[in-house]
């Protein structure tokens, strides 16, 4: 198994993993998935748009790694291309769910 079998798995099974996760919080309200929520559970004001807005921006960074994933199984020679995109995604959906989920937080 080659370095571009590994990279593509590895993608896939976070995204399947992301896309579970993104399941549980936004449709069936599990904010205790979410980090650090556990402690501070009583210091959200409403939980029902806190679940949907992590749950569903978790959703969309699965399905980015596991369109990734393909993308790179299909297409090895953009690797180069695919994987800074998903960093950039990343990073960028992780800002938007951190300042986005201060109004739901006292």
């Amino acid at each position: 198994m080659g370095k571009t079998q590994i990279i593509p798995m590895v993608l896939g099974t976070l995204g399947c993993i992301l896309l579970i996760l993104g399941y549980l919080i936004k449709f069936k309200n599990k904010i205790q998935l979410v980090a650090g929520v556990y402690k501070n559970e009583d210091k959200i004001k409403d939980k029902k748009g806190f679940a949907a807005l992590v749950g569903g921006n978790v959703l969309i960074l699965g399905l980015i790694f596991c369109a990734g994933a393909l993308g790179i199984y299909i297409c090895p020679s953009y690797k180069e291309l695919i994987e800074p995109v998903l960093l950039l995604s990343l990073l960028l959906i992780g800002i938007l769910t951190y300042t986005k989920s201060k109004k739901y937080i006292v």
